[in-house]
């Protein structure tokens, strides 16, 4: 395969998409753009990375005689072996040899090497020795985890290799079997009673083998157990890691395996410093993991050589031999591989492109790099040779691709070439521009602030008329206090009133200067239908005068300025009419995405799907390659755009498919065109589909069963084809008309509009004109009938569409059949009255009044020329009926329906017969005079979709891509894989589930859809294509608004060849501690948990109680479990005692706290479950209730149905026993992980649950789908689309909690100075003072409602207008509240300190409490309005203020309730506050630059780290970073224990900032950009996330802060807080001077002071005067004189009661007790002291 002509057809084809959409009328800007494009803006040139060669080491035949092998290993490890024997010892390479001499010795070891070097062996011998020293047969003697089974299922069949292969009936001495939960019944049961010698499992499996009562045989199988092997280690980071870490530590305790070796493979891991200082680190880094230490010298890297000799570059003799071969172009490269490695330009492109020889200590990889370009290799062979640079190119291609086609070596049997070619790709994002005149103003394709060199100057994003490319700026208008106006730039879709500012343009040309209102040749510019005349004169439409450009004078600052700005127009959203060109809309068509283009009018989607079927093209172009190697292979990081995009792609080329096929059909027909019972008939034809592609049943060959398939087959292609009619409801892939394909003609027309005497006694205006002109209008009308579906066919029947739908259900299949979806929402044939539309009108008719926009159009002058009256309304009403009784008469169209109330107007539809279909030549798109009133003399057809339909999209039949991710099942999943592997499914789009180690055969592309999170996640994915040694093509998709993609896209060697950073895990993370205790005590009982909680829980009954069964209490309740829980969890925890003992919430009593409330928090881990099960009774019952209510209507009782039906659905989700329910969320021991009461890997730990109902085909396929509470909160948000498997789904719908009173809600208060959170409950009021900082608290925010799970409906399939996930936006606010700890608040003090003073201040929070709450829609009118309304009887959201319609499938019921949602959880989280008081615009730049820079140094993904200003973006006085992964990766924690760590972030900071980190020198661009950042970028501070920031980021007012930052000492307080500061705090959140005096007291005999004052505890609804927390659980109320009086009595007695039933110690005590004794009664909550 020849990738570099792959690359450059996938480059092409590209190109030409984005250029298709791209129409400039300005030189200057359009120059601008193609030199961008030409130049490569977008596309880069190629890094090209060559695969080194590996040393060799021993052979295992050397190692058996050595004695470092068993002898049987010799028998076991060759290859090319037959039964019997036979066969040629394996050589391994010298790494591989490395780790089994460390196996030898007993000594644990990490592997670190690239991808394709063999690390499984590295392992795999070892064990196999070990098991044949010890005798097989005697248990499982090593387990060997994957982190995921796609690894292990691939791994399984390799072991089969060497294991079975050779030896009779395929039985080796050494057994070895897969336990990953995929396995039957049956397996499982087999392997239980007869365990292996090595068990391949993945880590929860693990976890289950420990914890589940059925392993506990298998668990004892593996007592003394010799390895435990974690394949892939560098994956196991943040909360995984260290659930690994703790599963390690377990595993060893619970199998007495105190010698057990841990052995670690991972990808390339570097750090700083030396070959050595890495090793340490990485050793360090696994003891970690391992709580077992791994020696620096056991961390083996790999070792590499070279395939061609060594030779001196600068050495003449050497120079010369290279300059002749390059130049003599027509001699080939060797084809033996010892001729093709002596070769000088071998030489010269291994020492290039495959190996650093720079440093003394080993061979490197060489740094990726082009071939072309300024830095490019060609040119560096051009200036050693001195011959021209393409010569030199074309010689590079040359023998990189020869080193692939030349006889492999005979050592290894690989090519000794073997590269990638990394293409990187980025989106067109827009085109800037400064307010300037047009030879003056700067232009670029590189967002930022102002155009370089100068701040007065601001650029602004431009927009560009489809028609007529005529240029705009889309702005948003904001009014200053002195009501001068300044204007913003906006994104073209951010239309929405927010009731600040408002949507609109800017127009400037010098040219075509809009006229003023008292200019004559304003009404050559305006529209027609904008005009009316009055008494002889013109004038504007009063209705339209509001929208008509007004002059406006505005400064280069895009402020307005009438002395010195530039003399623009100004006009309101949405675009009406283009101010050069005249073309003009309907002003009921509200998107300008239709109207006006941009550089990027693609999206992510649409692209990756052009680049997909580019690259697919590319592949089947290589004549030599097998078909099942014509595959792509596709990541994204999130799985629903891994389903989006397959739906995308697949709509895209279904499309195209059936468009191709009418073209084709309709040329084939030639100038007779096709009539309308032929089109359905010859489109099916020009399919030329194959029966399995389209037939339920394929074997259906002969007979009825033929016919009856291809005539449902028939039936659907015919309503489709009516269907594509509607232009424009495929925005991104224009119709046939729009690409100026397809010609409908009307039979008889021609003749009837020259029929005079059909036209005589007609309204004038029509009996008078021209047989031309009655034509037009004619034609307009039956186009307008035909755009609107007011065609007589059965396709758009409804009864006729009964039939089709089911003939489609019971004889096709997708995509060819018709979908549940589309087939509820067949559009079917409307009928046009000539008249308005009345009450009770059928809604979905057409009603063509004189008012309309065909009314409109007749009453332009230009369109009855000849005409000199002026057309009234009743005029114009008579025309239209006048052309329908003309047309009626020429039976080209039929009146259908009876006239309506006596009114003599019938209704009408055009007859599909008088429709004649006819291929166009493609130069002329289709251009509608209704809503393009004032046309352009002819338009331009897109060139690319011209070409589509006419020669590609053809060849597209049979392309299919699928979606494979986590929320995919199992046993789809594993039938794509197959699929996909045999090249029967080509395109698969996946998120990282096929990442790690999968071989996948034959695979030549890989494909990116955004960049991957770290280096090792690209070299894994990356690795996937091209493991045979072939060339393969790597492209990635960087999206503009992305800064981490941005952040590569710039330095694409960074991540093509980045180093992997040793993974961080925090095994300090208390609720991830406390779940492997709760395991430990679980494994101890022996108790099952069954496969749902109906197991364990009491559903018996019409009202069950959902309590834990009797036997399973009693079973809880026994103290023999938890003593031994205790011992085991002690010695575990022990190998971590240091992380343990700096963590603050950790003390000598947790571990017994831990255990003596087990049954406790258990219990209150199935309240989910539980709130699903009653949730879901109650609308079982509520809807039956319905359902018999005689009174309620058929409408109501039809909802009732369908809710009933979704409650048992989810009851059946709940309750499954199947074999499959190991599978879902709900299985028992994965409910339990993901409540945190289990240890949770990357499992969703408390997650909120949204319903997926099944549907169609999937309709026994009812599911829910889970997502982390923080995310949860968007994109489970009120309306919000969730996309799965093909699928859109609405959130339409909350599943119910409710109280006795009605949906519960809360209340809290939000610190406005430093964003602290209060939480109320009760009949309580909550602090005065904020806890934090002591400012003054306002109003509570009131109807805090947690979101807990919701439903969904489903909208539709997903089609190729779907770009991006369609994501509503919300107004999110972010509050933060840290744990409570014996001395007080949890949080860690650090002071950042520069030889100028202090700088800043870091408060870490272990484990904070944070809340998300959603305020709202963010455009919302009114921001005083929070919230969403909720029907609270059936817990709809009401729709927001831009949806429009009301929805039938969600009507609200008369109980409304406005609500704010929040969610809540624990993270790790960092505050940083500058030294004194700091502008917007310095946190908002910090903020940016901090939280970009972390993530480059730690290698986090973007959603590892969230960063938000508190308390709000308008008033930013605190930035709040918190760990979004949930357990986080420590990463916050180490910018106060890590002395050197802050100023890392801050260098790196100065970086992305365009600034030298040492010197501060102002590099002014990042590298590879080509223009100077004057403030800031999409390469530095901006991202599409921080849009509402943009007008305030600068970089440079941030430098010398970032610089002191970098030089800084970070001194962290001995104490969470001083004793001083805490006793303040104390101080002013004290309710009384009693309270003081107290407080003052116990401070000066030195005694431990309360944690809290004023601490409210919710349960027992009161709040004590102070509170001791964490181990001590002291409620101390020290009572005033009115406590004296009985009922006050009473009712402290009661609370103190409330308090003990919690487990509270209650001390109370009065003004006059003895304070003294008081203290000596409790001396272990109040401390010794003087």
């Amino acid at each position: 395969m020849d990738v570099f002509r792959l690359r450059d057809r996938v480059v092409e084809e590209y190109s030409s998409y984005i250029a298709s959409f791209i129409r400039i009328k300005n030189s200057r800007i359009k120059e601008a753009v193609q030199s961008s494009l030409d130049g490569g803006h977008l596309w880069p040139e190629p890094l090209i990375q060559l695969n080194p060669s590996f040393e060799p080491g021993e052979s295992v035949d050397e190692l058996v005689e050595e004695g470092i092998l068993h002898p049987e290993c010799s028998r076991i490890f060759r290859i090319n072996k037959k039964e019997g024997g036979g066969g040629e010892s394996l050589r391994l390479h010298r790494h591989q040899a490395e780790a089994i001499r460390a196996a030898h010795k007993g000594e644990n070891y990490v592997l670190t090497t690239g991808t394709g070097s063999g690390k499984s062996l590295t392992y795999i011998i070892p064990i196999v020795d070990h098991v044949l020293r010890r005798g097989p047969g005697c248990g499982v003697r090593a387990i060997v985890v994957y982190p995921m089974n796609a690894l292990a299922n691939s791994q399984y069949g390799e072991l089969g290799k060497f294991l079975k292969e050779g030896y009779p009936d395929g039985r080796g001495p050494v057994s070895f079997a897969r336990y990953t939960g995929q396995e039957s019944e049956e397996e499982r049961e087999k392997i239980i009673s007869h365990p292996p010698d090595i068990l391949l499992t993945n880590y929860v499996m693990l976890e289950l083998i420990l914890t589940r009562s059925r392993e506990q045989g298998l668990a004892g199988a593996a007592k003394g157990l010799g390895f435990l092997v974690f394949d892939e280690l560098h994956t196991y980071r943040g909360r995984q890691g260290a659930d690994v870490a703790f599963l390690i530590r377990r595993t060893r305790e619970l199998l007495d395996a105190d010698n057990m070796l841990c052995v670690g493979t991972s990808a390339t891991l570097a750090g700083g410093g030396t070959y050595e200082e890495q090793r340490r680190e990485i050793a360090r880094a696994a003891t970690r993991i391992f709580g077992a230490e791994v020696k620096p010298e056991n961390v083996i890297g790999e070792t590499l050589q070279r395939a061609t000799p060594r030779r001196d570059r600068e050495d003449p003799g050497f120079v010369a031999a290279l300059s002749e071969r390059v130049r003599d172009e027509g001699r080939g490269m060797p084809e033996d591989y010892e001729s093709f490695v002596q070769d000088p330009l071998s030489v010269w492109i291994e020492s290039t492109f495959g190996l650093d020889e720079s440093g003394s200590e080993r061979l490197m990889r060489a740094t990726p790099r082009s071939i072309h370009g300024p830095q490019g290799a060609a040119g560096k062979l051009s200036r050693l040779t001195g011959l021209p640079e393409e010569t030199c190119a074309r010689a590079i291609q040359e023998g990189l691709l020869a080193g692939y086609r030349c006889e492999p070596d005979p050592r290894t049997g690989r090519p000794p070439f073997a590269f990638r070619l990394h293409q990187f790709f980025s989106r067109g994002d827009a085109v800037y521009a400064t307010i300037e005149p047009e030879e003056k103003r700067y232009i670029t394709l590189s967002g930022q602030r102002y155009a370089p060199g100068s701040r007065e100057k601001v650029l602004m994003p431009l927009v560009f008329c489809r028609v007529c490319g005529q240029e705009y700026y889309p702005v948003r208008v904001f009014a200053d206090q002195d009501r001068r106006r300044e204007f913003r730039p906006r994104v073209l879709s951010d239309t929405l009133d927010d009731g600040e500012s408002e949507a609109g343009f800017l127009f400037f040309s010098a040219s075509e200067p809009w006229p003023g209102e008292g200019d004559d040749g304003l009404w050559q510019r305006l529209p027609s239908d904008w005009q009316e005349e009055q008494r002889g004169h013109l004038r504007v439409r009063s209705d339209q005068r509001k929208y008509l450009p007004r002059q406006v004078y505005v400064g280069p600052d895009g402020k307005e300025n009438e002395e010195k700005g530039l003399d623009m127009c100004y006009f309101q959203a949405p675009f009406r009419f283009c101010l050069s060109c005249g073309v003009s809309y309907d002003a009921r068509i509200r998107s300008d995405f239709a109207k006006l283009g941009t550089l990027g009018s693609e999206g992510r989607s649409s692209a990756t799907t052009i680049l997909s079927i580019a690259t697919l093209a590319g592949l089947k172009e290589e004549r030599d390659l097998p078909q099942k190697a014509r595959k792509l292979l596709s990541f994204t990081d999130n799985r629903q755009d891994a389903s989006l995009q397959a739906g995308h792609l697949n709509d895209f080329v279904q499309i195209g498919v059936l468009r191709s096929a009418l073209y084709r059909a309709v040329e084939e027909a030639g100038e007779e065109g096709l009539a309308y019972d032929e089109i359905a008939g010859r489109v099916f034809d020009a399919l030329d589909l194959p029966l399995e592609e389209y037939a339920s049943n394929p074997t259906a060959t002969r007979f009825k069963a033929l016919r009856d398939t291809q005539r449902a087959l028939r039936d659907v292609l015919g309503y489709r084809i009516y269907r594509d009619l509607e232009r424009g409801w495929r925005i991104t892939s224009p119709n046939l008309e729009q690409c100026g394909l397809l010609r409908i003609g009307y039979e008889s027309l021609e003749e009837l509009c020259t029929a005079e005497d059909v036209w005589e006694g007609k309204h004038p205006a029509l009996a008078d004109a021209s047989p031309e002109i009655r034509e037009k209008v004619a034609k307009v009308l039956l186009d307008e009938m035909r755009r609107r579906l007011a065609i007589k066919v059965d396709y758009l029947d409804p009864e006729y569409q009964e039939r089709i739908i089911l003939r489609s259900n019971q004889h096709l299949i997708p995509p060819w059949a018709l979908e549940e979806s589309e087939a509820e929402r067949l559009q079917y044939a409307t009928v046009l009255f000539p008249r308005s539309r009345r009450p009770g009108d059928v809604g979905g008719n057409t009603y063509l009044s004189s008012r309309s926009g065909y009314g409109r159009y007749l009453r332009r002058a230009s369109t009855f020329e000849c005409y000199r009256g002026r057309l009234s309304l009743e005029d114009t009403e008579r025309i239209i009926r006048d052309l329908l009784g003309g047309l009626t008469e020429a039976g080209i169209v039929e009146a259908v329906a009876e006239p309506e109330d006596g009114d003599g107007v019938p209704g009408y539809q055009l007859q599909a017969s008088a429709m004649r279909w006819f291929a166009g030549d493609g130069q002329e798109p289709f251009l509608d005079p209704i809503r393009t009133p004032d046309l352009p003399v002819s338009g331009e057809a897109n060139r690319f979709f011209v070409e589509f339909y006419r020669n590609v999209a053809s060849t597209l039949r049979g392309v299919e891509a699928g979606e494979h991710t986590a929320q995919v099942p199992y046993e789809i999943r594993e039938e794509r894989e197959e699929r996909f592997r045999e090249g029967r499914l080509p395109i698969l789009y996946c998120s990282p589930t096929m990442e790690l180690g999968v071989d996948i055969s034959e695979l030549n592309a890989v494909n990116m859809r955004n960049v991957p999170p770290t280096p090792a996640n690209y070299a894994q994915r990356s690795g996937r294509a091209g493991r045979s040694g072939q060339p393969a093509l790597i492209f990635s998709y960087c999206s503009t608004g992305s800064s981490h993609d941005q952040y590569f896209f710039k330095r694409p060697e960074s991540m093509v060849a980045g180093a992997v950073t040793p993974p961080r895990i925090d095994l300090a993370n208390e609720d991830l501690v406390r779940a492997h205790v709760q395991a430990i005590w679980l494994t101890e009982t022996g108790q099952s948990l069954g496969r749902s909680l109906k197991e364990i829980l009491d559903v018996d009954g019409e009202e069950p109680t959902l309590e834990l069964r009797d036997w399973v209490r009693e079973s809880f309740a026994q103290e023999g479990p938890k003593q031994r829980a205790l011992e085991r969890a002690k010695r575990v925890l022990s190998s971590a005692k240091e992380d343990l003992a700096d963590a603050p919430w950790y003390t000598d009593e947790w571990l017994e706290n831990v255990l003596s409330g087990v049954e406790r928090t258990f219990n209150k881990a199935c309240e989910r479950w539980r709130t699903l099960y009653r949730a879901a009774l109650r609308q079982r019952e509520l809807q039956n209730r319905i359902i018999g209510d005689a009174s309620r209507s058929q409408r109501d009782k039809d909802q009732a149905r369908r809710l009933r039906r979704e409650a048992e659905a989810q009851l059946d989700i709940l309750t499954s026993d199947a074999e499959q329910a190991v599978f879902s969320d709900f299985y028992s021991y994965r409910y339990f992980a993901s409540e945190g009461f289990l240890p949770g890997y990357s499992f969703p730990r408390l997650p909120i649950s949204a319903y997926i109902p099944g549907s169609g085909r999937r309709r026994e396929r009812d599911e829910f789908l889970q997502r982390p509470r923080f995310l949860a909160i968007s994109e489970f948000g009120p309306r919000a689309y969730v996309y799965h498997e093909g699928s859109r789904y609405l959130i339409n719908r909350v599943i119910l909690e409710r109280s006795e009173e009605g949906v519960l809600t809360t209340r809290a208060k939000l610190c406005e100075n430093c964003g602290y959170l209060h939480p109320i409950t009760g009949q309580d009021e909550g602090p005065d003072l904020c806890e934090n900082c002591g400012t003054a608290l306002g109003m509570p925010l009131r109807q805090l409602f947690r979101l807990r799970n919701v439903a969904t409906v489903r909208r539709d399939r997903i089609n190729s207008d779907e770009e991006e996930r369609q994501r509503l936006g919300y107004d999110l606010r972010t509050a933060v509240r840290f744990a409570d700890e014996r001395d007080g608040s949890s949080a860690r003090i650090a002071v950042v300190e520069s030889a100028e003073g202090r700088l800043a201040r870091m408060t870490y929070g272990h484990s904070a409490t944070i809340w998300r709450i959603n305020l709202g829609w963010r455009r919302r009118k009114n921001k005083n309005q929070f919230g969403f309304v909720l029907d609270t009887e059936r817990g709809y959201w009401a729709r927001s203020e831009e949806e429009n319609a009301a929805d039938p499938q969600d009507p609200l019921s008369a109980s409304t309730e406005r609500v704010v949602p929040y969610v809540e959880d624990t993270r790790n989280c960092l505050l940083l506050g500058l030294e004194g008081e700091s502008p917007p615009e310095v946190m908002a730049s910090l903020q940016a630059a901090i939280k970009s820079a972390i993530q480059v140094v730690y290698q986090l993904e973007e959603n590892e780290l969230a960063a938000e200003p508190i308390p709000s973006r308008k008033e930013p006085r605190l930035v709040l970073f918190y760990e979004s992964a949930e357990g986080g990766a420590g990463v916050l924690r180490r910018l106060l224990d890590d002395p050197d760590a802050l100023g890392r972030v801050a260098g790196e900071a100065l970086r992305i900032c365009h600034f030298d980190p040492k010197t501060g020198e102002d590099l002014r661009r990042a590298p590879g950009a080509t223009e100077d950042c004057e403030a800031a970028c999409y390469d530095c501070l901006m991202t599409y996330s921080n849009q509402a920031d943009h007008g305030i980021l600068d970089r440079r007012i941030i430098r010398e802060l970032l610089l002191q930052l970098a030089g800084a000492r970070v001194k962290v307080a001995p104490s969470r807080a001083s004793a001083e500061d805490h006793l303040e705090s104390l101080m002013r959140q004290a309710g009384s001077e009693l309270e003081r005096r107290w407080l003052r007291f116990i401070a000066e005999k030195g005694l431990r002071l309360p944690t809290r004052a004023q601490h409210l505890i919710a349960e027992a609804g009161t709040r004590p005067d102070f509170f001791y927390g964490d181990g001590y659980d002291a409620a101390i109320y020290i009572d005033g004189p009115y406590h004296d009086y009985p009922e006050r009595r009473a009712r402290d007695a009661e609370k103190a009661e409330a308090l003990e039933d919690l487990g509270y110690m209650v001390i109370r005590f009065g003004h006059q007790d003895d304070w003294e004794e008081i203290l000596k009664r409790y001396p272990y909550v109040f401390g010794g002291g003087e």
